[in-house]
């Protein structure tokens, strides 16, 4: 059995909620996006509607970034690169040894196999909080609509952790190892960015090209029938 590697996105409390907005700027700078699979096991309940925010929001970072994110389940089998994402409070628990931390995700390396843990439960009470605060945050739909999208930041900062393959963090943008919810529901392009090192990795990993690279010319044999 290979060796257990573990990593957590960890959100602190912050006393202002922005609301959510489109990203500006062009869908992503290559030439073609990267196609990965999400395998999706829910334990922990989340409504319909919550969950279709979360995959939205974590679809639209990742996009912006070259690869786009699939949903369909079953997963497809000519999908190539798969990531298991498990929504699941007590597996949490389980990895902190049985104590409850503030992590509302971990990222379980095992071997060529990557896990997305999730707690939706600490999401949800992270919200509660902020509402008793006096802060603009009412029930039902607005809640299903708040909650999924910090649950898609939360998805899309531990999906940084497998496509990048490392537990490694920045200081900033996307991959920081703590962060709040003003960064978490903004519409800021600031709190979704990844560092040069981070996009040449995911570049190199994916074969990412971008549309303003110099295109190859032809070949011999393609020069020589031009010049016929």
């Amino acid at each position: 059995m290979g060796s257990i590697r573990k990593g957590a996105a960890i959100v602190a409390l912050t006393c202002s909620v922005a609301a959510t907005a489109a990203f500006t700027g062009e869908l992503h700078p290559y030439r073609e996006a990267a196609w990965v699979c999400v395998r999706v096991t829910t334990k922990d309940y989340l409504s319909g509607p919550a969950l279709k925010t979360l995959q939205m929001e974590a679809s639209r970072i990742w996009i912006r970034h070259g690869v786009e994110l699939t949903w369909t389940q079953p997963v497809p089998k000519a999908c190539r690169t798969v990531v298991s994402l498990v929504f699941d409070e007590f597996e949490l628990l389980k990895l902190a040894g049985g104590s409850r931390d503030a992590a509302l995700a971990r990222t379980v390396f095992l071997g060529r196999a990557q896990t997305i843990y999730v707690s939706v439960l600490r999401a949800f009470q992270m919200l509660t909080q902020i509402n008793q605060q006096n802060l603009a945050l009412v029930s039902g739909s607005e809640r299903d609509l708040r909650g999924g999208t910090l649950l898609g930041r939360v998805v899309a900062h531990e999906l940084g952790h497998v496509l990048l393959t490392t537990l490694s963090h920045s200081e900033v943008g996307l991959m920081r190892p703590v962060f709040g919810l003003h960064d978490v529901l903004s519409s800021e392009d600031d709190t979704i960015t990844l560092s040069s090192v981070e996009t040449s990795r995911l570049e190199m990993r994916f074969s990412l090209v971008r549309v303003d690279s110099p295109s190859r010319g032809p070949s011999v044999l393609a020069r020589a029938e031009i010049s016929k």
